[in-house]
């Protein structure tokens, strides 16, 4: 579970503590405060009090991804999901206040349905196949509830001095806007049904964007996914949206800012040879011939130091930019030498009467451009005999080895 020390998260570990559920307690250390440093030895002297194991994680906050709240968020739930294996699940103790600062923030800000459905009390966390999942077990309770629970058990907490800071929206809102609400409406149990209701609508439009896109031929590729781009056209602007926003939910990506999405529904239908590349999210929209991709970002590409790497034929072989190469079925064991493009290169697949140069040869196996300087080229004895798990040549095995990103 997320621990910061904080009242919340001290509420939410001493019901785990007491309850005897397994858990380990998790430090983020963001590197914002002075006192960051003294936060940590309290969560974990409290942890070894109740008998929980205790991880400190460091992490580097990048100020220019969405702020300082928003990149010491997705600073901190990156590194959950580094920490967390398959099937582990977070538990984070936000409560039904958060839960109403967050749904203003929100509507402040021009969310549509999805965001203002505001925090479900379970979802998803990270790639679907690893079944990860966050749980938010105290979302329908009150900052006073936890408060009187921790002064009844005599816990100890955390004040972080940022929570005064009423230059950070989530503070003004609550330290100077919802005690003037609460003194008419019972706003938290009022957000608690708008978000349900909410949610409702975000499953539904959910729901047909999972149909539009498998109405768009969607398909998993070698490097994320894509949809036939002239059934993606034939869909009216509104269900265009709808599918992207529903087709980012299914990678885990965040949603894009409106005009975001707007600009990638322009360059998807851009005329003439052109290679969109939108960033939405953590995720790319890029077009290629008569299909639209999502893929992951690409990392920086640098080739080899040495110019090739010594593989063996037998197990994985990591490569650069979270790549990998596998041998496939019948691979045989042997000193295998892996390159990448310099330029110049030709091959002739082994169906083909005469070599032609790499450069034509990817364009006809309909490699997107944008993976092909990454593509490796696998020698043995100097000849090349496999280009990427595109085809072989006549001097390689029978199949072409496996090649993957590891996302």
């Amino acid at each position: 579970m997320g621990y910061s020390g904080g009242l919340d998260s001290s509420v939410l570990l001493h019901l785990l503590a007491r309850a005897q559920v397994p858990v380990t307690a998790v430090y983020i250390h963001h590197g914002l405060s002075t006192d960051a440093g003294a936060w940590q030895d309290h969560c974990q002297a409290v942890a070894a009090q109740l008998g929980v194991p205790f991880v400190a994680h460091h992490v580097q906050v990048d100020l220019g991804d969405g702020g300082l709240e928003q990149g010491a968020r997705n600073a901190r739930y990156r590194a959950f999901d580094q920490l967390m294996g398959a099937g582990d699940q977070l538990l984070l103790a936000h409560h039904s206040d958060d839960q109403a600062e967050t749904f203003l923030l929100r509507l402040l800000r021009g969310a549509g349905v999805r965001g203002l459905g505001a925090m479900p009390e379970y979802r998803v966390f990270g790639d679907r196949s690893t079944e990860k999942s966050l749980l938010r077990p105290l979302l329908k309770a009150t900052r006073s509830e936890l408060e009187s629970y921790a002064r009844v058990h005599e816990l100890t907490w955390i004040e972080d001095e940022s929570n005064t800071d009423l230059a950070i929206d989530r503070n003004y809102l609550r330290n100077r806007v919802l005690p003037f609400i609460n003194e008419r409406w019972p706003v938290q149990a009022r957000v608690v049904q708008a978000s349900e209701n909410l949610r409702e609508a975000a499953d539904l439009l959910q729901d047909l964007a999972n149909e539009d896109l498998q109405r768009c031929g969607y398909q998993r590729e070698s490097f994320g996914h894509s949809v036939d781009l002239v059934s993606f056209s034939s869909l009216t602007e509104a269900r265009r949206k709808n599918l992207l926003r529903g087709w980012l939910a299914l990678q885990g990506s965040r949603m894009p800012e409106a005009l975001h999405l707007v600009q990638a529904l322009q360059q998807a239908g851009a005329v003439g040879d052109a290679a969109p590349e939108v960033v939405l999210g953590e995720r790319v929209l890029r077009r290629y011939r008569d299909r639209l991709f999502l893929t992951p970002q690409l990392q920086p590409f640098h080739g080899i130091d040495g110019g090739e790497i010594q593989w063996d034929g037998s197990g994985e072989l990591d490569l650069p930019g979270n790549w990998a190469l596998l041998p496939s079925q019948g691979w045989p064991v042997a000193d295998y030498r892996v390159r990448f493009r310099i330029g110049g290169e030709r091959a002739k697949p082994r169906e083909r009467r005469h070599s032609q140069t790499l450069k034509k040869l990817l364009q006809e196996y309909s490699l997107p451009p944008w993976l092909r300087d990454r593509v490796p080229l696998v020698y043995r004895n100097g000849a090349l005999v496999a280009v990427g798990n595109l085809f072989v040549t006549g001097d390689g095995p029978a199949e072409p080895p496996i090649w993957r990103f590891l996302d």
